[in-house]
């Protein structure tokens, strides 16, 4: 007899990540059978950033860059969420980490650190 993977589709609680295979096809499950939430199947919502860690990581993009970018490049490097920076947060940092905005001929605010 020759051995051979056999896949089967299982849940997964977004709650405590327990992993389990139903006991019946046809119905899904009402609540994780680990921690018995009846949320298990709706991710828990995301806590919002702090600003230590919005600077953080844009200190840190903006360091190894060594150039100046824009807020869509540092966004992107960063997988920074926002679509746009908070305004306080910025002018905070400016201060804290030596940011830079300079804007140039063409009215693009590019981003630096001292």
């Amino acid at each position: 007899m020759g051995r051979v993977p056999i896949t089967v589709m299982g849940y997964r609680c977004e709650r405590c990540g327990h992993e389990w295979l139903p006991r019946f096809e046809e119905k899904e499950p009402k609540v994780c059978p680990k921690c018995k939430s009846p949320y298990w199947n709706n991710p828990k919502k995301q806590t919002p950033m702090t600003y230590e860690e919005f600077s953080g990581k844009i200190k840190k993009v903006l360091k190894s860059s060594g150039q100046l970018l824009t807020w869509t490049e540092v966004r992107t490097t960063a997988k920074l969420p926002q679509k746009w920076p908070n305004n306080q947060w910025v002018h905070r940092m400016e201060k804290d980490i030596n940011l830079i905005r300079e804007r140039d001929s063409n009215s693009i605010i590019r981003w630096q650190i001292k």
